[in-house]
């Protein structure tokens, strides 16, 4: 089962249409990320940042949308991992609306480790690499 998320949709979320700006749907995405491991992991991802200055940038993304949020909906983000290379780990996200179970939005995202100080890929460490593992092909 993926790992999910839940995020009520707020004014601030949605465009002059009433539906959820664009970017959103990928705020929503990095929420459920950051989400992810601060649930499954035994480091949050501010604590990666801050304490190991690791981060996993995005390098790639492929996205499709396939029904609108509104104001008030409330989303449900899935994520999982699709794949785990030596320095990189794709993941793919899923969102609905809770009230149907509408699908509206999915992509596939792809991050590279770095160390934030030179800026350059790292091999994902051990301890990282189980924590992505608990996702993979869920």
């Amino acid at each position: 089962m993926a790992f999910t998320s839940v995020h009520k949709i707020r004014f601030d979320d949605v465009d002059g249409a009433g539906i959820v700006y664009y970017p959103q749907y990928f705020h929503l995405c990095h929420a459920a990320f950051e989400d992810f491991f601060d649930t499954a992991a035994s480091i949050s991802y501010s604590a990666l940042i801050r304490e190991r200055r690791l981060g996993f940038p995005t390098v790639a993304i492929d996205s499709e949308f396939t029904a609108p949020l509104s104001y008030g909906d409330v989303a449900v983000v899935e994520l999982s991992v699709e794949r785990i290379g030596t320095t990189s780990a794709t993941f793919l996200y899923r969102i609905r609306r809770r009230r149907d179970g509408a699908a509206c939005f999915t992509a596939t995202v792809t991050t590279v480790l770095i160390d934030l100080d030179n800026q350059n890929p790292q091999p994902i460490p051990t301890d990282l690499r189980a924590i992505l593992e608990l996702e993979l092909g869920t």
